[in-house]
């Protein structure tokens, strides 16, 4: 019978009304789990409820624990690299030829409202920012036309605390959330304060409004609906510290008891005893007021009638390496990285694992990139330039308006993995592209490099060796004349 037909006859198990059992284990309220008792939050409330908290602790794991320290780096240096570089796609080939060289040789550099980095060193700001923070704003500067930048725009980094993410409000026409504006459902502004609150500069205490059409907001929402990202050390930062502050107490506790090596066992004591080295004669060093005997490294002491040397035990610490290893695979996991780039412990590891590793790891990796740092960072970084640049008049473009679309067309290149086995992959892809699977654009593409930019690099090449009457074992094209 069905549980509520039992329950409206009376049905009792052991004298209580019958009650369903749990279908998952993980529902279950006995004595196991008891104690497992979560928060049901939103999206958004689950962040900034601790968001504070988390991201100084995640900047001061950062700062002072090499661990984390070096797990932030070594994702910021895969993901982005010297820069995701970005090729026009434009179907105009003379606009598009025109977009890459403005971007590579002017705008670039100038990039940085700041006048700190250029647009790839903002690129890896940002990005190690949302690693180590959770998220970062990106501002755009829309400058005159007197400004005396190659184009009237530029780009400015803001940490997430300047977008106070305690100010909410409900008004009958839009609503503020965690320090951002949504109307009908979308995000239209940004509220955000001048400067980093905790600056010690003088200045407004007030947010002010800034549209969404001028910020760009990097992070990686894990549900639906949220607002605000978390720091993505978090899973990593309590058993990184743990585990620092135990490493540093055990390499703290070598070096003390390095100074101690044994003790003379006497029968029977005198005050004079503290006062002289049995060996020499000459006074004692005296610690706590018990006396010391400092030897030499190779003494051999010969002892008063009645006295012992008494070693203490060696510490060997056995184990100590295993559990170190033990620990460090948590706090790699947290983090996303393999155990043996985050500790640079490669034993035991060949080079089919190794390559195993770095495939996992590589593909984690393409799914930020793909999934936020180009969308969210870089397409809206290179379609606010390309804005810029038709309008300042350093690009033409017949029709803007009504194809804008074609104009922003952009293709992304990250920094190309470097080949495990440089004569192995190589050979791998041209099997590939000999075989019909793959092509020249697509591998060069992987590689972070323009097939048309190859190919003008090889006739020239070709050509300044026939110039200079240069033979080589082998030329990138074959001409005529070789035939």
């Amino acid at each position: 019978m069905e549980f509520e037909t039992l329950k409206s006859r009376g049905f009792q198990i052991d004298g209580n009304p019958l009650t369903p059992q749990a279908n998952y284990d993980a529902a279950s309220t006995g004595p196991r789990l008891k104690n497992w008792a979560p928060g049901s939050a939103g999206p958004t409330r689950s962040v900034v409820s601790q968001l504070t908290t988390v991201r100084a602790r995640s900047r001061d794991a950062a700062r002072n624990n090499g661990w984390i320290s070096n797990g932030i780096g070594n994702w910021v240096g895969n993901e982005v690299g010297t820069g995701i570089k970005p090729r026009s796609k434009a179907k105009d080939k003379a606009f598009a030829a025109a977009a890459n060289k403005l971007w590579e040789e002017e705008f670039c550099p100038a990039a940085d409202f700041d006048g700190v980095l250029d647009a790839y060193g903002l690129m890896a700001l940002g990005v190690r920012s949302r690693k180590e923070a959770g998220e970062v704003f990106l501002k755009i500067h829309h400058l005159g036309l007197d400004s005396g930048m190659p184009l009237p725009i530029q780009f400015q980094l803001i940490e997430g605390d300047q977008v106070p993410h305690t100010l909410n409000e409900q008004r009958p026409d839009y609503e503020i959330v965690a320090g951002v504006e949504f109307r009908g459902g979308r995000r239209v502004a940004y509220w955000m304060l001048p400067r980093h609150p905790s600056d010690t500069s003088q200045g407004s205490t007030q947010p002010v409004r800034i549209p969404a059409s001028e910020v760009i907001h990097h992070f990686a929402p894990l549900r639906p609906g949220q607002v605000r990202g978390m720091a993505e050390t978090v899973q990593a930062l309590v058993k990184a510290r743990d585990f620092d502050e135990y490493d540093d107490a055990e390499l703290t506790r070598k070096k003390t008891r390095a100074d101690y090596t044994g003790v003379i066992k006497r029968q029977q004591y005198d005050e004079e005893d503290y006062k002289f080295d049995p060996f020499t004669g000459e006074p004692l060093e005296n610690e706590g007021g018990v006396g010391v005997v400092n030897m030499q490294p190779g003494s051999f002491p010969a002892l008063l009638p009645g006295e012992e040397i008494q070693l203490f035990d060696g510490d060997q610490g056995g184990g100590y390496g295993d559990f170190m290893r033990q620990q460090l695979m948590g706090v790699a996991a947290s983090l996303g990285i393999p155990y043996e780039l985050l500790s640079g412990d490669m034993r035991n590891v060949n080079d089919r694992i190794l390559r195993a590793l770095l495939n996992e790891y590589r593909r984690r990796i393409e799914q930020y990139q793909w999934l936020y740092t180009i969308p969210q960072l870089c397409q809206r970084m290179w379609t606010a330039f390309i804005d810029a640049a038709v309008l300042a008049g350093r690009l033409q473009a017949p029709d803007y308006a009504t194809r804008r679309i074609d104009y922003i067309a952009c293709d992304w290149r990250p920094q190309a993995w470097r080949y495990l086995h440089p004569v192995q992959d190589a050979q791998g892809e041209l099997m590939l592209i000999k075989g019909g699977l793959g092509s020249r654009a697509s591998a060069a593409a992987e590689r972070g490099y323009d097939v048309e930019e190859i190919d003008e690099q090889n006739a020239a090449d070709t050509q300044r060796a026939r110039d200079m009457g240069l033979e080589y074992s082998h030329d990138p094209v074959k001409t005529k004349d070789d035939e």
